[in-house]
């Protein structure tokens, strides 16, 4: 019973924290345009009906059914029509056109959103991508730099009588003693030296002992509060490569990449140790270049998440998940037998990087994410300057309204994304053990 809730409490501290990103990256839209005089009529969370609202000053803040969008309304999204548009969708344009130029006040004439500069139209497009940019990395440095990551301690936690022991330690029959137990090595000994060296990480005593392969190696510890000195000579043996992001390495081929590691057959004390903050940037950079790279392949990750769904192969763990899919994952966070600082941390560096994800994924140059705006504006700005030195005229705004057609479509693509997500997770999920 306690493992249920503790995996509902993991799939609500998830989607607490999907919505208040939601909510900041919308605030990175609302106080620049406010800043710079923009009337925004609305600020709302999520979609569906309204909840509850409550208007301060000319702008209506508001929950929505299902907090998992938003957004802001602001005045003069489009110009107004310049010359009747007698092409496909005519119809929708105009209509659309029409609701958002409604109730237009002479007074707010100068306060749209088409006659602010290019560079104001960027600054309020991005800060809602920059928001969670920042967020992010932010929620990454808390979680690694102050609470930690997961480490192998110093402390010998167990000693196995052979190397290639079983899960409860026992050895088969004939099972050559290991290093450790050869050495004399006991739990509760701290390894603090190496060949001479004092040693701080287990990473630093494999180092060591990969400079003598096949000879035997002082390690000092530390038992009963004396330093005592044990000769070991590791047992090599391959094994798999995994990176920082603790994914398995691959080859060009695509097979995994091994190398030899020294053996001494102990199990170490795990600790939380935390990351020096230079490190937690550096890894929440490398994650957004990462996420940069995922959302470039994202075509092809949803058709692989198809292809695997319907049995033509094998789930990608590493793949696209919809958000039941990231509560799935949370819900296995929160309920997973480890240390509740680990659990904790593990769940501020899945929302921050939901945060990352969506930082790239509202870049993409297509209406209506915010990358699309942006790219307008910028076209606008060449467009207008290309006018002036060419035709001596500035041939005015561009028409965003006509691009509703796009707008519309990329709509039913990311809803049939969705789904198709939504579906892979119910009946193929990924999960973490």
């Amino acid at each position: 019973m306690i493992d249920v809730l503790l995996y509902i409490l993991g799939i609500l501290v998830v989607v607490l924290g999907i919505a208040l990103s939601i909510g900041l990256h919308e605030i990175g839209h609302l106080v620049p345009a406010k800043a710079f005089g923009l009337k925004v009529k609305q600020y709302m969370i999520g979609f569906g009906p309204t909840v509850y609202s409550r208007t301060r000053g000319e702008t209506e803040y508001g929950l929505k059914a299902f907090p998992l969008g938003g957004y802001i309304l602001m005045e003069g999204m489009y110009p107004p029509e310049s010359k009747p548009y007698r092409g496909p969708f005519s119809k929708w344009i105009s209509e659309a056109r029409a609701e958002v130029r409604k109730e237009l006040d002479p007074a707010d004439e100068d306060r749209q959103f088409y006659k602010l500069s290019t560079w104001k139209k960027l600054t309020i497009m991005l800060g809602g991508p920059l928001m969670n940019l920042v967020l992010g990395v932010l929620l990454i440095v808390i979680a690694l730099s102050g609470i930690g990551q997961m480490q192998n301690s110093m402390n010998i936690n167990q000693v196995y009588n052979c190397v290639d022991a079983t899960a409860d330690g026992s050895c088969s029959a004939g099972a050559p003693l290991s290093p450790a137990a050869l050495a004399g090595m006991q739990p509760g000994d701290v390894v603090v030296a190496a060949s001479g060296t004092e040693v701080g990480r287990w990473d630093e005593v494999i180092e060591i002992l990969n400079r003598s392969p096949g000879n035997a190696t002082e390690l000092v510890v530390l038992r009963d509060g004396e330093r005592v000195a044990l000769s070991i000579t590791p047992v090599f043996m391959e094994r798999q490569v995994f990176g920082s992001d603790n994914a398995a390495l691959m080859d060009e081929n695509g097979l995994p990449v091994t190398e030899l590691r020294p053996i001494i057959g102990v199990q170490l004390l795990p600790q939380t140790q935390p990351l020096p903050v230079g490190d937690s940037i550096g890894f929440a950079f490398g994650a957004t270049g990462a996420m940069l790279g995922f959302i470039l392949e994202l075509p092809q990750q949803v058709y692989a998440v198809a292809q695997s769904t319907f049995g033509f192969t094998e789930r990608d763990p590493n793949g696209a998940v919809s958000i039941l899919g990231v509560g799935q994952l949370a819900g296995e966070v929160s309920s997973a037998n480890a240390p509740v600082d680990t659990r904790l941390a593990s769940l501020l560096l899945l929302i921050g990087t939901l945060n990352l994800a969506l930082f790239a994924f509202n870049l993409i140059p297509l209406l209506p994410l915010d990358g699309g705006h942006v790219l307008g504006a910028v076209y606008e700005a060449g467009k207008r300057r290309a006018g002036k030195l060419l035709l001596k005229r500035d041939p005015g705004p561009i028409d965003t309204a006509k691009a509703l057609p796009i707008a519309y479509g990329v709509w039913v693509l990311l809803l049939f994304t969705g789904l198709l997500l939504i579906f892979a997770d119910i009946v193929n999920p990924i999960g973490l053990f």
